[in-house]
């Protein structure tokens, strides 16, 4: 990872103030004030409006991050200080599977076509598993919490 990679994701996860403006906010991503202003037009950010302009709120930011980057990367940059701002429940563990050859190769062939890693694939794939059954598992360790950070740690 780049050192520019490396600051931007600090900054986002380790900054004390509740929002940024928006250039701010794009610089951070990694996209243009025009890219962020698409990404809140389509509700995938929300920003709100202050006396001081059109601010996107830290918890906004990070969930956009998680999007941006993979957590592995994100993990990455903030070292140490990710047991700080992820939740244990959301920080990285390795899981051992056996699964049939093929669903293997898929996972692989995944993360090829979306240049991305197979832990980044699967675990979006869990995510909408957890989405669709998120009744029966609220009595998971950590679920409740996971499905509703960062808001739930921060707001």
């Amino acid at each position: 990872m780049d050192e520019t990679t490396r600051h931007r994701i600090r900054y986002i996860f380790l900054t004390p103030r509740p929002s940024v403006a928006l250039l701010t906010a794009a610089d951070h991503l990694g996209m243009s004030l025009k890219e962020l202003k698409k990404e809140i037009e389509d509700g995938a950010i929300v920003a709100v409006s202050t006396r001081m302009g059109v601010k996107v709120s830290k918890e906004e930011l990070m969930a956009a991050a998680m999007r941006v980057w993979e957590q592995a990367v994100i993990e990455e940059a903030l070292g140490e200080d990710a047991a700080s701002v992820l939740p244990e429940a959301l920080r990285l563990v390795e899981l051992r599977a056996r699964v049939p050859r093929y669903q293997r190769e898929m996972m692989q062939e995944l993360a090829r076509m979306e240049g991305t890693s197979v832990d980044h694939v699967l675990t979006r794939e869990l995510e909408d598993v957890a989405s669709a059954h998120a009744e029966e598992l609220t009595g998971v360790a950590g679920f409740a919490m996971a499905m509703e950070w960062p808001v739930a740690s921060h707001g």
